[in-house]
Order: C-alpha cells, then sequence, then structure tokens
C-alpha cells in the first residue's frame, strides 16, 4: 500500500511538476525531458516532487495548470521549465501570481533560476517578460550604411 505524502499543517509537502506539449519560446521539449529536467531541480532543492501534469495539446491551453492553481493548498508549489510556458496574457498572469502568495505557494522556473513566492518574485518574473518582449521587437542586424566610418576600419562585413 502507497504511502500517505507528508503533511505540514493542513499541507501536503512537495511541488507538482508542470509540463507542456506546446512550443515555448520557439522551443518545443518532449515531456519526458521536461520531467527530468524537473526531477533533477527539484533533487536539488528540499522538497519532494509529485507526479508531474501535462497539459492539454490545444493552442494557449492552460486547463491543468489552472486546475493546479486551484489546489495549492495541498502542494507547496509548482515547477516547470519555464517562465515562458505560462499564459501571455498579463491580466491572466495576474490572477495566477495572486492565487498562489494568497496560497503562500511557490512557482518555480527552472531555466530562469527564478522563483516566485512573494511580489518581488512576481516583479522579476514580469521583468524577464517584458524585456524578453522587447529582445523580440528589436532589430537582429544593422544595416552597414547606418554605421558611422572609423578610422582603419573600411567594412562592418
Amino acid at each position: 500500500m502507497a504511502e500517505a505524502p507528508a503533511v505540514r499543517g493542513n499541507r501536503r509537502r512537495g511541488l507538482q511538476g508542470y509540463v507542456t506539449h506546446q512550443s515555448f519560446k520557439g522551443m518545443r521539449m518532449p515531456a519526458t525531458v521536461q520531467n527530468l529536467v524537473i526531477r533533477d531541480y527539484v533533487s536539488r532543492t528540499s522538497h519532494a516532487l509529485n507526479l508531474s501534469i501535462g497539459e492539454y495539446f490545444f493552442q494557449d491551453c492552460f486547463v491543468q495548470l489552472y486546475s493546479m492553481i486551484r489546489k495549492l493548498d495541498q502542494i507547496d508549489g509548482i515547477v516547470m521549465c519555464s517562465l515562458f510556458m505560462m499564459p501571455e496574457k498579463a491580466e491572466t498572469r495576474r490572477w495566477i501570481w495572486d492565487r498562489v502568495l494568497e496560497a503562500e505557494a511557490s512557482l518555480h522556473f527552472v531555466f530562469e533560476g527564478l522563483v516566485v513566492e512573494d511580489e518581488d518574485g512576481v516583479a522579476r518574473a514580469e521583468e524577464l517578460l517584458r524585456l524578453n518582449q522587447a529582445l523580440d521587437q528589436a532589430p537582429s542586424r544593422i544595416d552597414p550604411a547606418l554605421l558611422p566610418p572609423i578610422d582603419g576600419v573600411d567594412s562592418f562585413s
């Protein structure tokens, strides 16, 4: 018979993994690889790892993530590979941040090395998302004709 999870107060201990079949930030990772990344991350923390939940394979679908958010009273938090697996809409993310903070839980983003467990963490996450959005809109190269001449250099190509 399986042992019941360790209880701290009225909460189960442990982080729950969240994996997606969607691409995030132009990258697609098999769920098995995401689970390996999550397992390695959690092994370096003081948390236990609960079985990961996989998101449905529909564009912009977050049904499983929302379900996990509503059950934060049962786990310490959620761990996922990247912040870019979160919904794109700022108001949707704000709803998630608010639920996490109200539950005194945490969201762990492995690739960014980020843990959101307070408003400072929310601010760092949102800043990363804003910076990334700005980089997505920035030019990837500068027309050499626009560059000023530099003594001794005849070409930027």
